[in-house]
Order: C-alpha cells, then structure tokens, then sequence
C-alpha cells in the first residue's frame, strides 16, 4: 500500500473509532435491551448504517471506506467493548465482504451487488451451516439446480445469524447434483431472491441479539450471481482467517469491556479504603491486563501478518494453522479475563443490572468455544503441524 494510501486508511479509521466513541450510549443501551429480549439491536445496526460502517471493508472504488484487515479488527475490538452482538453481526457482516472483494473484479454483478451495498448500506449474512453437517464449512448437502438461465436452490440451515434481517446473503452450496459434498461454490442471493422459513428460535446463553435462529432457504439466482472461484479456496485465503481475525477481535473487545468495569469496581472500592487509611490493589487487576494485553496483541500481529500475506497472495498451512491458534486462544483466554473480572467485582458483577455487572460479558464469551469447536481446530492444527515446519517460524 502506497503512503497516500496508507494515510487515507489511517484518516478513515480515525473517523470510524471518533463515530463509536460519539454513539457510545446509544451502543450501550443497545447492548442492554438486545441481551434482555435476545432481539435484533435495530438502533445500533441503524448506527453502523448511518455512521456508513457497513461499508467499512468495500473497496473506495466501490464507494466504501476502503478499510484493510488491520483497521476493521481495531473496529471490532471498540464495537465489542460496547456491545457483543453489534460486534458479531458486524464481524460477520464484513467476512462476507471480504469473500466477495476479489470476485467483484471479475464478475459483473458481484460488482454491482457491492456498490449496492455500499450505498445502501445493506446487510450480508452468511449461510454455510447445514442440517445433517452441522458446522462443517467444507461441505453442503445442498445443490444448485439449473433453471432457466439461472439456478435455484433450498437449504436447511442450523444457524443464520440476523438472516431475518438481512439484505444479502451468501450460501455455500454444491456446484450441481452430482457434485462431491466438497465440490462447493458460494452464492450472493439478494434478499428479494430468496424465501425464508424458521425453522427454529433464538433463545440462548450468550449472542442473544445475533438472533442466529435456525432456518430454511429457497432461493433462485442468476448464472451471475455464483463465484468463480472455488469455495474451498475462498475458504483458505479469506472466509476462515478473516473469521477468526475478526471473532477474535470482537471477543477481545467484550473482554476489554468487563476489564473495565473491573478496573471502575476497584477504583470505587480504592476511594473509600483510602478514606480508611486500608488499601491493598487487587493483583488480579494485573493478571487480567496481562492476559488482554496479548490478547490485543496477538490480534493486532495476525491482522497485519495477514494483510501481507495477502498482498503476496501466500495462502498455505501456516496461515490457516495460525489462524485456528488466534480463535482458540481468544475464544478461551477472553472467558478467562472475564472471570477475574467477576471475581474482582463480586456480587457486583454477579448482577444483571449495575455499572459494574459482567454478567452479559462472561455468557457472550462462552460463545466462542462453539463457533466452530476448538477440538476441530486444535485437530485440524495437529495435522498441519505433523508435516509443517518449525512452529516458531
């Protein structure tokens, strides 16, 4: 990236953290009322869309803010302090852009469906999860079936995460009817293309605002429409490392929101002990920003190693093995911030309602462990690692 460029990135996300620091409270409250009735955050969608975050990862040519990796996990990392689901749906949002940057440069409609989203500041979800293969990205059951000039196509999928509220989709799906389970292409459905039915709810743990409800798609589609390149390269190069970038980032980003309240719980504490003449620091304080200061970090290292790899187009087993590491460890070193700050807090934190409660925090974290299983990844590692080079390398 050229200097010019480079400021250019530097100015635009200087802007979007300044826009999220403006509508703090308004992503705050929504972060209340999405966990209390596990609803859609209408308000702080409405925010992304106004403040024209939803384009924040669509290339300037295509009349989005034209942000790289490094920029739109610095994005996640604040929208996660603030709130969880905001975080995930726009994480997820801008996965799916990025899968779609490269064939906009070869496809005419790919192309266009990403101006519309830019100027219209639309929604894309995804959809790659499947009854019958769970969560398993590499493979569908579901096909593409010609009609006309086109395709159609039905898939049950477990989870669409906002799939109700969204204006795009993209779905993984087999080349034809006789295709191999692997032999899979990705395919961007408008919203008017496709039928939906809930198959489902919504009613969990943690992410309640993601509204991730399973679901059944009917969709016809033009020829157009599927992208060339295969989904299992895709896969490689940009749906899995950019996930666990921008999961990690986000989860990252709840975890620095409980240290937080963590470090305001023990400065009120500190300013009565001190009245007393009795204060004592509590030493988990350090442990716990030990532990996220990493966390930052190996966010931070990842975002920059992959933005370069992606600029000498190097997609091997090292990207994908580091890949799966920053996933496992955020998604279990963010839960283990979040416990000391529980255990700082007390019953304070114990608490659904309160400044200090980090309650909500610790039940989103508990997510990461299920988006994708660590034992897949960590088996997945096992094997790379059999054959690979020096893990230090």
């Amino acid at each position: 990236m050229t200097t010019e460029g480079t400021a250019s990135v530097e100015t635009a996300l200087g802007e979007a953290l300044a826009a999220i620091e403006e509508e703090r409270d308004t992503l705050a409250e929504g972060a209340v009322r999405a966990d209390r009735d596990a609803a859609f955050p209408k308000d702080s969608v409405e925010v992304l869309r106004r403040r024209r975050l939803l384009g924040a990862g669509i290339p300037a040519a295509h009349g989005g803010l034209g942000l790289d990796l490094p920029a739109l996990a610095e994005i996640a990392l604040r929208l996660g302090e603030l709130c969880g689901s905001t975080a995930m749906i726009w994480a997820m949002h801008q996965i799916q852009v990025h899968a779609l940057v490269r064939g906009a440069g070869k496809q005419p409609l790919i192309a266009e469906a990403l101006r519309r989203a830019a100027a219209e500041q639309q929604l894309i979800a995804s959809v790659t999860s499947e009854a019958g293969i769970g969560g398993n990205l590499r493979e569908s059951r579901a096909a593409l079936e010609p009609l006309g000039a086109g395709y159609e196509f039905t898939k049950h999928a477990t989870t669409v995460s906002y799939g109700e509220e969204a204006d795009a989709y993209l779905v993984t799906l087999r080349r034809g009817a006789a295709a191999a389970p692997a032999d899979q292409v990705l395919v961007l459905a408008r919203a008017d293309q496709v039928r939906l039915r809930a198959t489902g709810a919504w009613n969990t743990l943690g992410m309640r605002g993601t509204r991730s409800a399973p679901l059944e798609l009917r969709g016809l589609v033009d020829a157009g429409q599927v992208l060339d390149e295969p989904f299992g390269a895709i896969a490689t190069r940009s749906m899995v490392p950019v996930s666990h970038l921008l999961w990690a980032a986000a989860w990252t980003g709840i975890a620095a929101g409980a240290h937080r309240r963590a470090v305001h719980c023990s400065r009120a504490r500190a300013r009565t002990a001190l009245r007393t003449g009795a204060f004592t620091p509590d030493p988990r304080l350090g442990r716990m920003h030990a532990a996220l200061r990493a966390l930052v970090d190996g966010v931070r290292q990842f975002a920059g190693d992959h933005a370069r790899w992606e600029r000498a187009g190097e997609f091997d087993g090292d990207l994908t093995a580091r890949a799966n590491a920053l996933k496992i460890t955020a998604s279990e070193e963010t839960v283990r911030v979040a416990v000391l700050a529980l255990e700082v807090c007390g019953m304070a934190g114990y608490s659904e309602d309160g400044e200090f409660s980090v309650a909500r925090h610790l039940r989103d974290l508990y997510s990461g462990r299920l988006m994708i299983s660590n034992d897949k990844l960590n088996a997945v590692n096992s094997e790379v690692l059999l054959f690979g080079d020096d893990v230090l390398a």
